[in-house]
This record gives C-alpha cells, structure tokens and sequence, in this order.
C-alpha cells in the first residue's frame, strides 16, 4: 500500500442567493490532498481508460442542509452542501464530484 495524504480538511463557503438579504458562511470538511501516482512509459500503446490517474475524492460523505435568512416566501431558503466523512485515492466519480480542474473562484459575501 502506498501512502498518501488525503483526508477530511475543514472548508469555509460563503452562501448567497440574489434574492435573500444577508451571506451565510458555512463551516464544512471537504476532501484534500494528493495521491501517489507515476507516470507510465508507453501510454501511445494503452487504451485511454488505463491512463487515468487517482485522486483524493470522497469515501463517504453526507449533506447537511441549512436555511439561508432574509429570503421571500418566494425563494427556496434551503441550502443543502457535502460533509466528507471520510476520504481516499481513487478515479474521480462524476455521479457527485466535479472532476474538471477550474480557476479558484472568489469564496467571500458581497452581503451582510
């Protein structure tokens, strides 16, 4: 077994929706680390599905849902967000992660 350093790490997020009045921060854990992985000689002559590499994603996990304040009766207050419980190195599953590396995004309230 190799070892690797993936596991649950707290995660703050900032939640808001348009038509609310105020930000709700929400204190989280998500799955973060890296994975042993090694680079194979030859990949010109294996099929495309032996050339994907682990990653640190979720074993186990939940959703909590939270209730966003301020909102009219005609907004949806609810919110619901992943807890990993537990995570470990393997394929990305895209049923519940998304596998496409993207820029960071700002993660801050623009309300009170």
């Amino acid at each position: 077994q190799v070892m690797s350093f993936c596991f649950p790490t707290e995660y703050t997020m900032h939640v808001e929706r348009k038509e609310c009045a105020y930000c709700l921060t929400i204190n989280t854990t998500i799955c973060a680390g890296y994975c042993m992985t090694r680079d194979i000689n030859g990949k010109l002559f294996l099929p495309k599905y032996a050339l994907s590499q682990d990653v640190c994603t979720y074993k186990d996990f939940m959703y909590k849902t939270v209730e966003i304040p301020g909102c009219p009766r005609h907004v949806t207050p609810y919110f619901s967000y992943p807890v990993a419980v537990s995570c470990n190195c393997g394929k990305c599953n895209t049923d519940y992660s998304d596998c496409i590396h993207e820029a960071i995004k700002t993660n801050y309230c623009t309300k009170p």
